[in-house]
C-alpha cells in the first residue's frame, strides 16, 4: 500500500498535470478527434483491435488487445498480449485476427472484402530479447497481407530517439457506453506525462523503460485490459520522424494500466532500430532462403 506522503504526492501531481492538460488543448486537433468521447471510424486510422473467437457457432469475435499500424504489413503492440515471460504462446494464432477500421470490441466477422474494416492474420511475432512483463514489452506483428491504406486505415510514424516529454498526449481507451451494455467501444483520452523522477517516487521502481502518464481513472472506467498494446501519441515533439503536427507520432505502447497510479507505456525511441529491423527481417529471411535454393540448384 502507498504511504500517506506518497498518496499526497500523487494527488499533487494529478492536480498539476490536469491543470496542464486543461491549458494545453490543441484546437487544430480537437475538430479531428473526439477527446473524452467515442471515436468515429477514421479518427485513429493507425489503431487496430486484436480479436479472438468468442462464440464459434455465431462467428462472434471479441477484442483482447490493441496495436498500431507502423508499416504495410506491420503492427506494433504489447508482447504480453501473446507471450508469457518464458515466451510460450498464450493463444492459437490461427484463431486471432488483427482488425483495422473498427471501434467496437465485439463483432461478427466480416467475410466480404472491405477497405474500411480490414481483417488480417498474424504470420510472425517478434519480441525483445530481454522481455519480462512489463519490461521490454514491445511486440512486432507481421500480417499475412498488406493493409490497404486510405482515410480510415493508415500507418503512423514512430519515435526515432529518446525524449523526456512533460506535456499532454493522447491514448486510446476502452469504455462501456450504457449501464447494461455488454459491448465496449474505443475512446480517446488526453493524458499528461509525468516526469520520470516523479513517477519513480510514486511507484517506487525504475521507470527508465517507460513513459508515465497521469489520468484520474479511479472513478472512471477509462481503461480495461483490452487497451493493452494501444499507442501513446504525442504532438509537436520535435522528433525527426514527426512530419505532420496534426497526426502526431507514436512514442509508446500501453504496457501496464494502474488504477489510481501512473500508467506505464513502453518507450519506442530507444528501440527504434529494433522495431525498424523487424520490418525487413521476414523479407531478408525469404531472400536468403531463395538465394540458398538457387545456389543449391546451380551446384547440382
Amino acid at each position: 500500500m502507498l504511504q500517506h506522503s506518497q498518496t499526497q504526492n500523487l494527488e499533487k501531481i494529478l492536480n498539476q498535470t490536469q491543470a496542464v492538460a486543461n491549458k494545453s488543448k490543441v484546437e487544430s486537433r480537437r475538430h479531428m478527434i473526439h477527446i473524452g468521447s467515442g471515436v468515429e471510424v477514421g479518427d485513429l486510422p493507425h489503431h487496430v483491435l486484436i480479436f479472438t473467437v468468442y462464440n464459434a457457432e455465431k462467428d462472434i469475435y471479441r477484442a483482447f488487445c490493441a496495436g498500431s499500424i507502423i508499416g504495410e504489413k506491420k503492427v506494433l503492440t504489447s508482447a504480453n498480449c501473446f507471450l508469457t515471460n518464458r515466451k510460450a504462446h498464450r493463444r492459437d494464432y490461427n484463431k486471432i485476427w488483427v482488425v483495422a477500421g473498427i471501434i467496437q470490441l465485439s463483432v461478427i466477422k466480416n467475410s466480404r472484402t472491405d477497405d474500411i474494416q480490414q481483417w488480417r492474420q498474424i504470420v510472425k511475432i517478434y519480441s525483445q530479447r530481454f522481455y519480462r512483463f512489463p519490461a521490454y514489452n514491445l511486440g512486432v506483428l507481421i500480417m499475412n497481407e498488406p493493409w490497404t491504406f486510405n482515410r480510415y486505415v493508415n500507418k503512423i510514424p514512430y519515435e526515432s530517439e529518446y525524449h523526456d516529454f512533460d506535456g499532454v498526449c493522447i491514448v486510446a481507451a476502452v469504455k462501456v457506453t450504457k449501464s447494461w451494455s455488454i459491448n465496449k467501444y474505443v475512446f480517446i483520452e488526453e493524458v499528461a506525462i509525468v516526469k520520470r523522477k516523479e513517477c519513480e517516487k510514486i511507484l517506487q521502481r525504475s521507470c527508465r523503460l517507460y513513459f508515465c502518464t497521469s489520468l484520474n481513472n479511479r472513478n472512471k472506467f477509462a481503461y480495461s485490459f483490452e487497451a493493452e498494446g494501444s499507442g501513446l501519441i504525442c504532438y509537436e515533439t520535435g522528433d525527426p520522424n514527426e512530419k505532420d503536427k496534426n497526426q502526431g507520432i507514436l512514442v509508446g505502447i500501453t504496457s501496464q494500466i494502474n488504477i489510481g497510479l501512473p500508467n506505464l507505456y513502453m518507450r519506442i525511441g530507444d528501440y527504434n532500430k529494433w522495431v525498424t529491423d523487424q520490418c525487413c527481417k521476414l523479407m531478408h529471411d525469404k531472400l536468403l532462403m531463395f538465394c540458398l535454393v538457387n545456389i543449391g540448384i546451380h551446384i547440382l
